[in-house]
């Protein structure tokens, strides 16, 4: 680990006695309009959140932060010395609102067709240049309510958008599932819980077998659900050593 996220990213929080709540948008005569409940609308709000505590602990460092050039293009945020450096770390900012049910949190941690098996697509720089992957997590509680024009003035009689927010800071394979999303979507779907203890602690099913593994088995999942030849950690290292055998 290069930098310990958590422990930097938690002693900014409390620096700034950052709480992540927002309520609205200011426009030029004062008024404050609801952010409302729309997912993309709040989650460029986390990331405002954190974009200028990413810089702070990346100056600490010695890193320069390149940040991405498209909303389609991986990582949110790249930490490096230079821009040849082998040895970047990978920022990505993630959020959701709690579900009912007791997987109610859960994530996509982005597509596994494209940098994990080119390593030039989708991606700033080359994946192989990257030495460490970060989901930095936001979970909220929609206030489906919340829609309304007050003066600024009045703030403090403004319905706050989402509440109860929550965060942690993790490498992605630590979380990540071993299912796609829902539908017929190519993105990797984190762990599922109804506790943000279970992302904080990053024991995911690729946690003991590290990094390589993660990327090796997303990087061969079957795209269409009848071609995949595992379902699972355990099958895809059963599908892999007899691929071995096999070759010998």
């Amino acid at each position: 680990m290069v930098i310990d996220l958590p422990k930097e990213f938690g002693a900014l929080v409390a620096k700034y006695k950052l709480d992540f709540l927002a309520k609205g948008v200011l426009d030029n005569r004062n008024n404050v309009w609801s952010l409302g409940t729309d997912t993309k609308v709040i989650s460029t709000i986390f990331e405002l959140f954190a974009r200028p505590l990413v810089h702070e602990i990346a100056a600490k460092y010695g890193y320069t932060v390149q940040e991405s050039s498209s909303q389609t293009i991986y990582p949110d945020f790249t930490l490096m010395k230079t821009k040849s450096a082998k040895d970047k770390i990978a920022i990505d900012v993630k959020t959701t609102y709690r579900r009912s049910g007791p997987a109610g949190i859960g994530f996509t941690l982005g597509s596994y067709t494209s940098f994990l098996r080119n390593n030039t697509k989708n991606i700033e720089f080359t994946y192989d240049e990257y030495v460490e992957h970060w989901v930095l997590g936001f979970v909220y509680t929609r206030n489906a309510t919340a829609f309304e024009v007050r003066p600024l003035k009045e703030q403090a009689k403004i319905n706050l958008p989402y509440t109860n927010v929550e965060w942690f800071a993790q490498e992605k394979y630590r979380i990540a599932g071993e299912s796609p999303g829902s539908g017929n979507t190519t993105n990797i779907a984190s762990i599922r819980s109804n506790s943000i203890a279970e992302f904080v602690s990053g024991n995911g099913p690729f946690a003991p077998h590290g990094e390589a593994v993660f990327k090796e088995y997303w990087a061969n999942y079957g795209k269409v659900k009848d071609s995949r030849e595992f379902r699972n950690v355990e099958e895809f290292l059963a599908w892999k050593k007899s691929l071995l055998r096999n070759q010998k």
